[in-house]
């Protein structure tokens, strides 16, 4: 089911069938829409109140559902202040984590506080790659914020997944958008992937482009295309960087297989992201022999019928491994010993405009 909704909101359904249900849910794409445009105007004019915390506060998000590089964008940015002696937390939904605390500690940047299931897929992810850095999940932005300030002291806070989170102000808003799908699908919730429409990209302070390495991408056409709906909004660039490859019952550091290691193999590329296409085109860089991709919805928690599954789509495909990503690794995790699973590290490399971004937070925090 969540398979056949996915595909349903990525448009990857044709026929008779799902073009009828997607002409009679466009009332609600209509409502929904409606329903976002005013909730921001009454931002916009202070009938809704925003909540102030005593630091600055740095938001990463998007404008469409998944897949645009924002939990990436929110490492690299922790990284890059991290390394000029900022004391930061990062602050996270916890998106389908099981806990009846309204705010969790997962790391305070010293030592791991919680499980994966406690904390959330990101929030885990991100655990495991920032070491250093303080995490915090919670619904309630705000909530987080205050125990990351109280617990942690920290002096700025980077809030992933923030844009429409609009109840904590916030002195920077960043908005990652992915250059080689920009709108999405193009339609609003339920129809399509748009969170919001076009045009809140107006509210962003900065924009950053993301994946602008990809083939058939014209960044000035789509820079322009952008400024129409966000003017004198800087623009940054940015790529998806593989950084290794390793066995998933390894340890990252331990092992590690060459890229190129990749060459010539036959692959199954299993996840459950918000862009899988971006994931296989990452791995063609590296020009295996073949890929096929298997994808799930995002955030998908894997099972047995899964593993029977992904070994059927093995066999039909003679696939050599099963590659997947950080974010699937710990859930697949149990099925290690079961197939032959490498998982490929990325991050997120700024490439033009890290100055611009730099000179705002100085000027946040001053």
């Amino acid at each position: 089911m969540k398979r056949a909704i996915y595909n349903f909101i990525t448009t990857k359904q044709s026929g008779f069938l799902p073009t009828l249900f997607r002409i009679l849910l466009i009332p609600f794409s209509w409502l929904y829409g409606t329903v976002i445009l005013a909730r921001n105007y009454c931002y916009t004019i202070g009938l809704f109140k925003q909540k102030q915390l005593a630091c600055t506060v740095i938001s990463v998000g998007n404008i469409v559902v998944g897949g645009t590089g924002k939990t990436p964008a929110t490492a690299a940015i922790a990284r890059l202040l991290k390394n000029r002696g900022y004391r930061m937390a990062l602050i996270l939904s916890g998106y389908k984590r099981h806990s009846n605390d309204a705010v969790t500690i997962v790391s305070d940047g010293r030592n791991r506080l919680c499980s994966r299931k406690e904390g959330g897929d990101e929030a885990d992810m991100l655990a495991r790659q920032l070491t250093d850095i303080p995490i915090v999940v919670g619904k309630q932005r705000y909530l987080a914020g205050k125990t990351a300030l109280n617990r942690l002291k920290s002096e700025i806070l980077i809030i992933d997944d923030g844009f429409q989170h609009r109840q904590l102000a916030r002195d920077i808003d960043i908005v990652t958008i992915d250059a080689t799908q920009p709108c999405g699908t193009g339609a609003l919730l339920p129809i399509g992937t748009l969170r919001e429409p076009i045009s809140a990209l107006q509210r962003a302070d900065i924009i950053l482009l993301t994946r602008t390495d990809a083939d058939n991408i014209n960044i000035i056409d789509l820079k322009t295309e952008l400024n129409q709906f966000a003017q004198n909004t800087p623009i940054l660039q940015s790529v998806h960087q593989p950084t290794s490859l390793y066995w998933l019952n390894q340890k990252e550091n331990q092992d590690a297989l060459p890229l190129t290691t990749l060459t010539g193999k036959r692959l199954l590329a299993v996840c459950g992201i918000g862009n899988p296409d971006a994931f296989v085109t990452t791995l063609k860089k590296y020009q295996p022999e073949a890929i096929e991709l298997f994808a799930f919805p995002d955030h998908h928690v894997y099972t047995k019928p899964d593993l029977f599954h992904i070994q059927q789509r093995m066999q039909r495909c003679h696939a050599e491994w099963v590659i997947t990503t950080q974010k699937d690794e710990q859930k697949l995790r149990v099925f290690s010993a079961e197939l032959p699973i490498i998982v490929l590290a990325v991050e997120l490399i700024i490439t033009d405009g890290e100055a611009i971004l730099l000179t705002a937070i100085q000027k946040a925090l001053e």
